[in-house]
């Protein structure tokens, strides 16, 4: 065990804790940052050890259990007295008390604080940096620090010339381009320059997870693929419900799950802030409502982009509408990042039509087909229907695209050129595979591509699908916590005592996971009144 390896493990922990709390589901935080403390000291023993004893996932960590390894540190640091302050509310826990969200929220961010200090400590920059060397401290939990990719740091170490480099980088962000206000550029970048060469692929790497690593400007994408049942006439599964840990059931090694839902999957109200969600529904349902007051009902091909601002609650469940036929589900819910300028902007939610997204087809030299859907970013013209306002997609040079690709097998496809600075990754995720950049890529993999010139994709011995997710990097300072995306810690801090005293606008349904008539239709129904239905 290294010490890197048990600092993942932890904020592993701690993110389920964080995300957990704004569930409000209070004694499974405790657990879990009960267990990621635990692997955070861990990391700062000069021998980490392979499994800890802290007590299974699950089930009522074992008291004692961080007070002995807080002792097995030398000199422990201030920070990891939040261990000690766990132990002292293992007792309630114990003896059958609920606790509430105070209880534990002080807790998790002197987690969070440990998790800092163990990454400056152990000089281990945050992994949302692959392959880049941080310029000034590295700090996991203040992802901002400078940085450049690692062979022009190199470069720039033997010339002699680090501080001046770090400066024109400032001054590289500070003047980016203004936002662009023609509508007309709204959701693609200008024509790049042609005559690039084709381009080659940087790193390829697995997405065998339920949620796939991406790049700046995204956050990450979840890909939700289940085979739920028939339904019980309730909108839940007809099936038993034994064995599921209901209301954290994420377990990937079964065909379906209910998520935190505990009679109708999905997620029940939880808060966002300060990025964007982009949902694309490939097949089932999803019953939205929020603290707007907005409601909707998509799928089969929609797509939902919302910008959460400064804030906002909302409810996706999963409602299973047949009774006589299995109700399979799959979607993909991409984060994006919001610039600084645009984190506390009003809520706003824009529904993209089946009907009005489109579909380009595309024919080789040997009659083969290519189809790309374009929920983002132009092709050949067409182009799909604008994100929200304030979206980073708005901006002409934020380059975004998002587009699932279908090949048919040996299809051969010619995905454009994009502006320099523009970062794509191409996720194969089914199918047996297929040739980017000439390069064999099997399925279930991530090809990651940096340079702007036009990619040669390839179909496989069988029909293959491929996600792109394509963007201008916004590159600013980036603080995550669970469902908070702000640029510093403090903001964080801030965004959860927000949300404890404001609720983002207050929650008025009567239960926390609606879901409509199951004769209702797509529709949407806005937070000014204006209703819609796809046409």
């Amino acid at each position: 065990m290294t010490p890197e390896d048990a600092l993942r493990r932890g904020k592993a922990f701690l993110d389920e804790a964080t995300e957990n709390l704004t569930f409000e589901a209070f004694d499974w935080a405790f657990e879990e940052v009960w267990h990621g403390v635990g692997w955070l000291l861990n990391a700062l023993h000069p021998e980490p050890l392979g499994d800890l004893h802290t007590g299974d996932k699950g089930q009522l960590p074992r008291a004692g259990s961080l007070q002995r390894l807080y002792a097995r540190l030398h000199s422990p640091p201030r920070l990891a007295k939040v261990a000690l302050r766990l132990e002292a509310l293992h007792p309630r826990v114990e003896a059958g008390h609920t606790l509430s969200g105070n209880d534990v929220a002080e807790r998790i961010f002197e987690a969070w604080k440990l998790h800092d200090l163990c990454g400056e400590s152990l000089n281990i920059p945050d992994d949302r940096l692959p392959g880049r060397l941080a310029l000034s401290e590295p700090s996991p939990g203040r992802i901002g620090t400078p940085v450049v990719a690692r062979r022009t740091a190199l470069k720039i170490l033997a010339a002699g010339a680090l501080l001046p480099a770090v400066a024109c980088q400032k001054v590289e962000r500070d003047n980016r381009p203004a936002r662009a206000t023609s509508p007309a550029n709204s959701g693609s970048a200008s024509t790049p320059a042609p005559g690039h060469p084709p381009a080659t692929i940087k790193a390829v790497s697995a997405i065998d997870a339920m949620h796939w690593p991406t790049t700046d400007p995204f956050l990450f994408c979840a890909h939700h693929r289940d085979d739920y049942p028939e339904g019980n006439g309730q909108m839940g599964p007809a099936a038993s419900l034994a064995g599921r840990h209901l209301g954290r059931d994420f377990d990937e090694q079964k065909p379906w799950r209910m998520y935190h839902g505990k009679s109708v999957p999905g997620f029940p109200r939880h808060p966002h802030r300060g990025f964007e969600t982009v949902t694309v529904v490939r097949s089932g349902f999803l019953d939205h409502t929020d603290s707007m007051g907005a409601t909707a009902r998509y799928g089969a091909g929609d797509v939902q982009w919302l910008t959460s601002g400064r804030g906002i609650q909302h409810s996706e469940m999963f409602p299973l509408l047949r009774d006589d036929a299995p109700n399979p589900l799959e979607l993909f819910q991409i984060w994006m990042n919001l610039p600084r300028a645009d984190k506390m902007v009003d809520p706003h939610f824009t529904m993209l039509w089946n009907e009005r997204i489109p579909r380009v087809i595309e024919q080789d030299a040997k009659g083969r087909i290519s189809e790309l859907t374009l929920a983002a970013g132009a092709f050949k013209g067409q182009r799909p229907p604008a994100p929200p306002p304030s979206s980073w997609a708005s901006r002409a040079e934020s380059d975004v695209a998002i587009w699932s690709i279908r090949l048919e097998a040996g299809a051969q496809l010619k995905l454009p050129e994009v502006n320099p600075g523009t970062l794509r990754s191409l996720y194969v995720h089914q199918g047996q595979g297929v040739s980017v950049a000439g390069r064999a890529i099997a399925n279930k993999r991530r090809v990651e591509v940096e340079d702007p010139g036009a990619i040669i994709l390839e179909g496989g011995p069988a029909e293959a699908e491929v996600l792109l997710l394509q963007g201008r990097p916004i590159n600013e300072p980036i603080a995550q916590r669970g469902p908070f995306v702000m640029n510093t810690q403090d903001e964080i801090r801030q965004a959860y005592a927000d949300y404890q005293r404001t609720g983002f606008g207050g929650w008025s349904f009567r239960d926390n996971g609606p879901v409509h008539e199951v004769e209702k239709g797509r529709f949407a129904l806005h937070a000014d009144g204006r209703f819609e239905e796809p046409v």
